[in-house]
């Protein structure tokens, strides 16, 4: 299904009905990358609505640099089909989005749900962030797209990426040109530098934060430095995943989604 948004027709799939579940996909992914969770959640009693962002799979449209794009059209998403405040899931720098999200509209949010984003993921980059970052713009500029695409892919997902199904692999890859546009300096790029974090703290919906027992360190520090910085902020590792944890771990990524819509505010200690 599709419905068209200034330039863009954004194309999207309900399943299930309840409580309204967004699920925003991250980097070089789209709504089908979410796999099997899509029905997992909709049988758990979730109508769970999952879209193409603007550029990726069937929201056809030219990559994307500015990420505050894509979060008014998550607005208009849930303004669209919701009906009512939703539960807001953001995977990767689709977490980016549901916070910012989350921060300009919260009445349009009744949990958010955080995995893995790159949250101020520049601020204090590691070393190997910097040398993948220049392989894989090095490999842009001689017309490889798909490889520099790889060098991104390997290092946020680590063994997640080489072990993921061919399938999802090749899913990727044919956005390899929409993430050498995310990897281009811009001031309002994918990791939401411009967001401060006195934005985060005022946000008074409850926030999940989902983190794959495996997943690069990077991720585990931003998450550390979130919850030093909003320690409301309740956490959950999901055991044996890595960054791909919806496609690793699907029962416990579903198990641990369907938790935390129903778990108390203000639990902020992590499982």
């Amino acid at each position: 299904m599709f419905f068209p948004y200034e330039g863009v027709d954004l194309a999207y799939e309900e399943h299930g009905s309840g409580e309204p579940l967004l699920l925003i996909h991250g980097s070089g992914a789209q709504a089908a990358t979410w796999g099997r969770s899509v029905d997992d959640l909709a049988t758990a009693g979730h109508r769970v609505i999952a879209y193409d962002r603007r550029g990726y799979g069937a929201s056809a449209h030219p990559p994307v640099r500015d990420h505050r794009r894509h979060v008014a059209d998550a607005i208009a998403v849930l303004e669209r089909l919701a009906g009512s405040p939703a539960t807001v899931l953001g995977w990767s720098s689709g977490g980016n989005i549901a916070l910012a999200l989350t921060a300009a509209r919260p009445d349009l949010v009744r949990n958010l749900i955080l995995v893995e984003p790159p949250f101020h993921g520049l601020r204090r980059p590691r070393a190997d962030q910097l040398r993948m970052v220049a392989r894989a713009k090095w490999a842009q500029l001689r017309g490889r797209p798909r490889e520099g695409a790889e060098h991104f892919y390997r290092w946020a997902g680590q063994a997640s990426y080489d072990n993921a199904p061919q399938e999802e692999q090749d899913r990727l890859l044919a956005h390899a040109r929409v993430i050498m546009a995310e990897l281009d300096p811009h001031p309002y790029g994918v990791m939401f530098e411009h967001l401060p974090m006195c934005r985060i703290r005022d946000i008074r919906v409850p926030i999940t934060f989902l983190i794959g027992e495996n997943s690069h360190p990077f991720f585990h520090t931003l998450h550390r430095r979130l919850v030093r910085a909003v320690p409301a902020i309740r956490s959950e590792v999901i055991p044996g995943a890595g960054h791909l944890v919806h496609l690793e771990a699907p029962d416990a990524f579903a198990a641990a989604v369907h938790r935390a819509t129903t778990a108390p505010s203000g639990q902020g200690a992590a499982t």
